[in-house]
């Protein structure tokens, strides 16, 4: 059940009003919450609830076992069982058949002659997501950092929330399970930016994104040789500013109808493009997956405490993992590893420069940071054609394109993917600003008057939306 589909839009209509209706006996808003999210996962299907609410009650019970022995030897023991069960699940439906089909080719070029069986598992909507979130619950548990939940009720709700369950954030105990326990009041300036974020959302995604999606990007990233060396760095920059329409899109969707609920999810985007160096990117980028990468592998593994040699290769190692997260493909492995070969270049430039008694801060002067931006963005633009193509092979065809070797005639530029792509980045820097104005406004219209002005926006939106509705990226992952 896609968020920008009017079936949605009736389901969490009815989700939100009987969560109202029921607030005042906790332990049935609860369960109406649950029973919504179960639902919710089962439209896509109905085994993949099995396998949620049984990671989450293991998680939960390890957790629980954690919690008893106070720092004892079972407490190493559940922590290393639930860890360890969580991301076989995640190992076995992810990359199973990715390490099955790369030991089939290594026999085949040893000349052996023996074909594997071919692996094909439909991974579980959001287990990626539901699976770090049990880790990272376990790995607090076990520091002595996590909150802990009344009952297992509480944790599978947490875990299964359905505003967050597709795609993300990846949230603490700490950020979830309070609220579970005593819901934010729904004041008017609450449901103002509830419906906000929610058109905001609808925006992103139906309108802008959505064109994007269906224009250009996917006919050139899948047969690059098509286009001229225009066309492929418009639909280049194209898809980078898509995939932030999405991703930030949905994320604004779920924030907004989780707070009609009266839950609070942290934000997950901070204008991204408008970061002057490639580590601030990666603070605001997809910030909860971030900060897990730093908190659960990044630190574990040294962080920066050792020599820049070790530095380096924790930072390749770390966003390696952070590429094959991301699928079983070696176009996302080389991603991620460009993207920690970079990290590692910036923080070895950085710690040259203070060594030499310069001033290193994330806000340089003016010009400085406009050329800080530029090299960032297309950087990032850069390395996602391996994020994007289908193979290796189209992925260099599509970066020879870039600079050499284009097509003399292409598919057509189109001057509405130019205009969309350019006004989408530029929301980067103005898009905060535009939304606090808009709320500041919205502020002072009567109460009475609000919803009418909510169902003009949607009507609005959703008559300037594709006839096509592109599938949200992230729910692949």
């Amino acid at each position: 059940m896609e968020f920008a589909t009017a079936s949605f839009g009736f389901f969490a209509l009815c989700v939100v009003t009987g969560a109202w209706l029921l607030r005042p006996w906790p332990l049935v808003w609860r369960l109406w919450l649950l029973a919504a999210s179960l639902y919710f996962a089962s439209r896509w299907r109905l085994d993949f609830v099995a396998l949620l609410l049984g990671s989450a009650g293991l998680t939960w019970a390890c957790g629980e076992a954690v919690w008893r022995s106070r720092g004892g030897r079972m407490a190493k023991v559940a922590t290393l069982v639930g860890v360890g069960v969580n991301l076989g699940a995640l190992a076995v439906f992810k990359y199973l058949g990715f390490f099955v089909e790369g030991l089939d080719d290594f026999v085949t070029w040893l000349g052996l002659g023996s074909h594997l069986p071919v692996l094909e598992l439909v991974a579980p909507l959001g287990l990626s997501f539901y699976t770090f979130q049990n880790v990272a619950y376990l790995v607090d548990v076990r520091r002595g950092v996590a909150a802990r939940p009344r009952d297992v009720l509480d944790y599978l709700l947490s875990a299964a929330y359905f505003p967050r369950l597709a795609a993300g954030p990846i949230l603490r105990s700490t950020e979830i399970l309070p609220q579970l326990r005593t819901p934010a009041l729904l004041t008017h300036s609450a449901l103002s930016s509830a419906f906000l974020l929610v058109l905001t959302g609808l925006a992103k995604k139906w309108v802008v994104g959505g064109y994007l999606a269906t224009h250009m990007v996917d006919e050139l990233f899948t047969s690059p040789e098509q286009g001229t060396r225009m066309e492929l760095w418009t639909a280049l920059f194209a898809y980078t500013a898509q995939l932030w329409l999405d991703f930030s899109g949905y994320t604004d969707i779920a924030r907004g109808i989780s707070r009609l609920v009266g839950i609070e999810l942290p934000e997950n985007f901070a204008s991204p493009y408008a970061a002057p160096n490639l580590g601030e990117y990666w603070r605001r980028w997809h910030m909860s997956f971030s900060r897990w990468l730093r908190d659960y592998v990044y630190f574990p593994l040294g962080g920066s405490r050792g020599s820049p040699a070790r530095t380096a290769l924790n930072l390749c190692v770390t966003f390696t993992l952070c590429g094959l997260w991301h699928g079983a493909s070696w176009g996302f492995v080389l991603w991620g590893a460009l993207h920690g070969a970079a990290l590692a270049l910036q923080k070895l430039w950085r710690d040259a420069r203070r060594t030499r008694g310069e001033t290193v801060t994330d806000t340089p002067p003016l010009h400085r940071y406009a050329l800080g931006c530029a090299l960032t963005l297309t950087f990032c633009a850069l390395v996602r054609v391996y994020f994007k193509a289908p193979d290796l092979v189209t992925a260099h065809t599509y970066l020879r394109g870039l600079f050499a070797g284009a097509a003399p005639v292409g598919i057509g530029l189109d001057p509405a993917v130019l205009v969309l792509t350019a006004l989408a980045l530029a929301a980067n820097f103005l898009g905060p600003r535009a939304f606090a104005v808009a709320q500041n406004a919205l502020e002072r219209v009567p109460h009475w008057a609000r919803p009418a002005l909510w169902a003009t926006g949607a009507l609005c939106l959703w008559t300037l939306r594709p006839y096509e509705i592109s599938d949200t990226v992230y729910f692949a992952f």
